[in-house]
């Protein structure tokens, strides 16, 4: 029976966003990133902890890699307005 070559895992680069309104400055950059369970999470760089601080996207929006969990955060900030 041949070996199989094991995959090497590729590791996502994080990405930062800065979420704001035209023509004022942005409030606060939001880091995504897989942390080492492989959960695609979203950290508030502006904040100091509580609630909403880091938030687990493969749970609340189904984000499987960093480019998905953009996509949702700039969903969210799109819909809602924050």
């Amino acid at each position: 029976m041949p070996q199989q070559k094991k995959k090497k895992e590729v590791t996502e680069k994080p990405q930062t966003l800065a979420i704001k309104v035209p023509g004022k400055p942005a409030r606060e950059t939001h880091k995504v990133y897989k942390n080492k369970s492989g959960d695609v999470m979203v950290d508030h760089t502006q904040r100091t902890g509580g609630k909403w601080d880091k938030i687990n996207l493969t749970k609340k929006a189904g984000a499987k890699n960093v480019q998905q969990g953009v996509k949702a955060v700039q969903k969210y900030h799109r819909t809602t307005g924050k």
